[in-house]
């Protein structure tokens, strides 16, 4: 056991406990349902099988409140009470976004590791993402998408339940075509739609980016989605929000034991 304390003065208590490697419910002759997620900034997910997921963006929305506490905070003198107690109310509007994301990204693992039975995903070097985004506001947005911990969770939840995970290379994905494996050289960061120079073949460009990784993991799917949908409605994830004070508030999830 472990006893942990916040600096918004918050005590957590984690058990570590033994527990029997997870098998397959599967039998090795029947198929498994593979998937592949693009991760960006605009949508946070995008699944082969046309859902995604909108980014919450949980920094950004509680940015102008942590700056005020900041402000207020560098006015107090120097570990008098008023310090110490706004001190604890910045601690906790950074725990917010940490927890708002990790409850997010659980929720999601769960949701996609029950209806599929091997991850595809990209193998990301997110520093050196952060380090060349061309502005702040860019800089900012890939840290606050926080993809490091998104992946982690993702694998953790396939991998506990005896399923497969497997990191693709992510160079050129959001470039090659995944019909002919062509390259469009032209494509920007600006363009939302890939058109495909060679073949002609026109898709959403995160879309296109998850099946390519789902063809180079050697999975290839039974159709091409027509068009996005959300996954699932935000309400159901754990999302309702409120905003009080200038700060994104949630309410906290419950906690389940199994």
């Amino acid at each position: 056991m472990c006893v942990k304390l916040n600096p918004s003065g918050r005590i957590h208590v984690i058990f570590l406990v033994e527990e029997p490697e997870a098998q397959e419910e599967q039998s090795s002759e029947e198929p498994k349902k593979a998937f592949g997620v693009d991760l960006g900034i605009a949508r946070l997910a995008t699944l082969s099988d046309g859902r995604f997921l909108e980014n919450p963006k949980p920094l950004e929305r509680s940015l102008e409140r942590i700056r005020v506490l900041q402000r207020t905070l560098s006015r107090k003198r120097f570990l008098s009470k008023n310090w110490l107690k706004t001190k604890r109310k910045l601690a906790k509007e950074h725990e917010h976004v940490g927890d708002f994301r990790r409850d997010l990204f659980f929720k999601l693992g769960a949701l996609l590791a029950e209806e599929y039975d091997v991850l595809v995903l990209e193998d990301l070097n997110v520093q050196d993402l952060i380090q060349k985004g061309v502005t702040k506001k860019r800089r900012l947005r890939l840290h606050d998408s926080a993809f490091s911990e998104i992946r982690r969770i993702l694998e953790w939840e396939f991998v506990k339940r005896g399923k497969t995970v497997l990191a693709i290379s992510a160079y050129s994905t959001s470039r090659e075509c995944f019909l002919c494996g062509g390259i469009n050289q032209n494509l920007s960061l600006e363009d939302r739609i890939f058109n495909c120079p060679h073949c002609g073949f026109t898709l959403d460009r995160d879309l296109n980016a998850s099946l390519v990784l789902l063809r180079r993991a050697g999975w290839v799917p039974s159709a091409v989605p027509v068009e996005l949908r959300p996954i699932p409605p935000l309400p159901s994830l754990g999302l309702k929000k409120r905003r009080q004070g200038g700060a994104l508030k949630q309410e906290a999830p419950s906690v389940r034991a199994g």
